[in-house]
């Protein structure tokens, strides 16, 4: 229920000059970190009590939420049924479907190239129906496919070289 009250608030918050081109900025970021992120998260300390372990899952949660509620919210295109609809239908899928999803990526890798590119292309398109852009790519479609694309390209190829490179950094020099 919060986070359907908190994407809500988001789409609310997207009709804010500037804040499509920051939300989209932002989901880039987070398409790219998705192809990069390697797991490590020992920075997260236990809480020595309740209400300090509590106040940690909520704070994991809230940042871990970040990405879903941006992302549902600009996929939504300022509808709030939607927005309800697609909160409904991923964060069931999220919470008992993370075991199996964890499988298949780990089966097939590629699931996580097409997660990001939906990312990017989402994020793309925030850009784009930005107040301020609206006008021009909607007069130059063209212009608006070849950013869209460009974004999608640029964020997997990004990903893709990052992650191979802290693979060569992760195998064991052969020269010593």
């Amino acid at each position: 229920m919060l986070r359907i009250i908190a994407t809500i608030l988001v789409v609310w918050l997207l009709k804010v000059p500037w804040l499509l081109l920051i939300g989209g900025i932002l989901l880039v970021g987070i398409a790219y970190k998705l192809l990069t992120d390697d797991n490590d998260h020992t920075d997260i300390k236990a809480g020595s009590n309740l209400w300090s372990a509590i106040r940690t899952i909520i704070v994991a949660d809230a940042a871990m939420g970040l990405d879903n509620v941006i992302a549902v919210a600009g996929a939504a295109k300022h509808n709030n049924l939607l927005v309800i609809i697609g909160l409904l239908i991923s964060v069931p899928i999220v919470v008992w479907g993370s075991t199996l999803f964890i499988k298949l990526i780990a089966r097939f890798p590629w699931i996580i190239y097409a997660g990001a590119a939906v990312l990017a292309y989402t994020a793309s398109s925030m850009i784009t129906d930005e107040k301020h852009f609206k006008v021009f790519f909607e007069t130059h479609p063209i212009v608006r496919s070849l950013f869209i694309a460009a974004v999608i390209v640029g964020v997997l190829a990004a990903g893709h070289l990052r992650k191979k490179a802290l693979r060569r950094r992760r195998e064991p020099s052969e020269t010593t």
